[in-house]
């Protein structure tokens, strides 16, 4: 039996960035959420505290979850920092050496992409086979991920620099709630993405595709042109 062609559809770099921003954008999320809503999260807070708590002879029945508190938000700057640091290095990365794909099917018709966007809604949730017509014209990113990642790049920007505001400059007592105001705003906008992320790269027409991203980043020719033809199109495959 021939040994089916592969061909590589997430490079070593994307599949490393894409756990980085996972691994951050998790860390963030949790340490966010104690502090967005001690409420429900302070035994987290708790959990942190006490050890340093005792180390620090203080009484961990009274002040863990304080001690906690700011241990979590110590670690919550510095990771949003690296953070930062990594999606500007990467997106520089990205727009230099021209692999910037994701954005691209925004380049398409509007009708295009309303017409696409119909079809994969009827296969996401109806199990409906995409039109020919359509299917033809699916490059490496659909028109979903296009648009959710607009959603990702607006929270980033909007926690970003309300973080970055609330770190290095001296805001008012009223500035300072308006910039944690956009900051919670932006981390429910990257929560949106996620929950859709979730939804589309979970979905059994995906599985191919979430393999090829947590293995080598390969996938078979045959299947590659069920979810991407014009790419391989453009790529001269």
């Amino acid at each position: 039996m021939a040994e089916k062609r592969l061909v590589e559809i997430i490079s070593l770099s994307y599949r490393i960035a894409h756990a980085h921003n996972l691994h951050f954008w998790s860390f963030l999320a949790i340490t966010g959420a104690v502090m967005l809503a001690i409420q429900y999260f302070g035994w987290i807070a708790y959990a942190v505290g006490y050890p340093a708590a005792v180390l620090l002879r203080l009484d961990p029945t009274v002040d863990a979850i304080t001690v906690g508190v700011q241990i979590l938000r110590v670690l919550h700057r510095i990771f949003g920092i690296l953070w930062g640091a990594l999606i500007i290095t990467y997106g520089v990365y990205l727009v230099a050496f021209r692999k910037l794909e994701v954005l691209r099917p925004l380049t398409k018709p509007l009708r295009e992409q309303i017409a696409e966007a119909k079809a994969l809604t009827g296969r996401y949730l109806f199990g409906k086979p995409i039109p020919k017509e359509v299917e033809e014209k699916l490059d490496r990113h659909n028109v979903f991920v296009a648009y959710t990642v607009l959603i990702l790049i607006i929270g980033i920007a909007m926690s970003a620099i309300s973080g970055a505001a609330m770190i290095f400059l001296p805001l008012s007592l009223e500035q300072y709630r308006q910039m944690l105001l956009w900051h919670d705003l932006g981390f429910y906008l990257s929560l949106i993405f996620v929950y859709l992320h979730l939804f589309a790269a979970l979905h059994p027409a995906n599985a191919p595709i979430l393999r090829a991203m947590f293995r080598d980043g390969m996938l078979s020719l045959e299947e590659a042109k069920k979810h991407m033809p014009k790419w391989l199109q453009r790529k001269g495959l």
